[in-house]
């Protein structure tokens, strides 16, 4: 699969940094210790001002589609493929790609885990959820 790379810079850098090294790194709360995505310059919960800790990377799949005509030129050889709302064991729900040889296999509440990937930009990795196992 290709991936279009995202602007790096930013509120969110620190995660795309992580995510070059292989890590998740998501915005988190000292203060009421918690995650949240996506990043702010305050915490949502109570407004305190969050950092950056790494997350497990594993969670469930709470919702998707499969994607038939890409949005993008550059994917046009790609479809189908699956996107979704990946809802991490820390609580916070990313919209990320689905890596599955089956997009119709997906079922919701299977076990994903975080990969990172390349994007076309080989300096620049996303994170991408896998089927547990796989």
């Amino acid at each position: 699969m290709k991936y279009l790379a995202p602007d790096p810079h930013g509120i969110a850098a620190e995660h795309w940094r992580a995510a070059a090294e292989g890590r998740l790194a998501l915005p988190y709360c000292m203060a009421c210790a918690a995650f949240h995505w996506p990043p702010r310059a305050a915490c949502p919960r109570c407004g305190g001002r969050p950092g950056w800790r790494d997350a497990g990377g594993e969670g469930r799949l709470a919702a998707w589609s499969v994607v038939r005509r890409p949005v993008h030129p550059a994917l046009r050889d790609e479809a189908p493929y699956a996107v979704g709302l990946v809802e991490l064991d820390e609580g916070v729900r990313l919209f990320t790609h689905v890596a599955a040889a089956d997009p119709g296999a997906l079922r919701a509440g299977m076990r994903l885990r975080c990969e990172m990937r390349a994007t076309l930009d080989p300096a620049i990795h996303v994170p991408v959820f896998i089927v547990e196992g796989s």
